[in-house]
């Protein structure tokens, strides 16, 4: 974060970040580590740091506009933010419109552009634990009529294998090794389908106990 203007830090801070405040499975959590993720890839490619930081903080800004298109919501939501002027040319805003815009990981086309390619990839939560916790919270939101845990978890591990492709890996558009890295011991983890339930049922169990649950269902707006 050293190499990012502290002024555009603190805008989207005070600004974009309160539009995640009521969502869940694409709430903070979900927002830093794609932070975290496009920094790791903007070194790998030596790409603008205030650019990648941009794109990943405002990626999933609009989902409550459209959850189907919220991508294009996203996008809108940056190239319509005037503030970023003070920060950015207008070809630099068009290229992280088209980034955000490029986002989804179910995508057949290769984004437009790398920090769209970078921005997809990191949207990847090849981390069981937090992958847990986000599709759970999306299965209780849009399945309503599933009562148990069995259920939901059945589900969400069935949607994750199919989006595996036939060549047994999930695909990246970039080739930096320790996202590949972090693949691969995912899929490992996850194809384990014994150990996933166990992690799965430990956030279950939580999220029963401590209120999380209804707060979910009853509280947050994404989906």
């Amino acid at each position: 974060m050293n190499d990012i203007n502290p002024e555009l830090v603190a805008y989207i801070e005070q600004n974009v970040f309160p539009k995640y405040d009521k969502y869940y499975s694409h709430g903070m959590i979900h927002i830093n580590n794609v932070i975290k993720n496009m920094l790791m890839l903007a070194d790998y490619y030596d790409l603008d740091k205030n650019m990648a930081y941009t794109v990943a903080c405002y990626h999933d800004s609009g989902l409550n506009i459209d959850r189907e298109n919220h991508e294009f919501e996203s996008g809108k939501i940056l190239a319509n933010d005037q503030n970023l002027r003070k920060f950015f040319t207008e070809d630099q805003i068009k290229i992280m419109k088209e980034a955000v815009e490029d986002h989804r990981g179910s995508r057949k086309e290769r984004p437009r552009n790398i920090y769209g390619e970078c921005v997809s990839d990191s949207d990847r939560d090849f981390d069981i634990e937090l992958l847990a916790k986000r599709q759970l919270a999306t299965s209780l939101k849009n399945y309503p009529e599933i009562q148990t845990f069995d259920g939901h978890f059945e589900r969400c591990h069935a949607y994750i294998c199919k989006r595996i492709n036939d060549g047994g890996k999930f695909n990246l558009w970039t080739d930096c090794p320790e996202l590949k890295e972090r693949r691969d011991k995912f899929q490992k983890d996850y194809l384990n389908k014994e150990y996933a339930r166990s992690v799965y049922k430990k956030e279950w169990d939580r999220i029963s106990s401590d209120g999380t649950k209804e707060r979910i269902i009853n509280f947050y707006e994404d989906y």
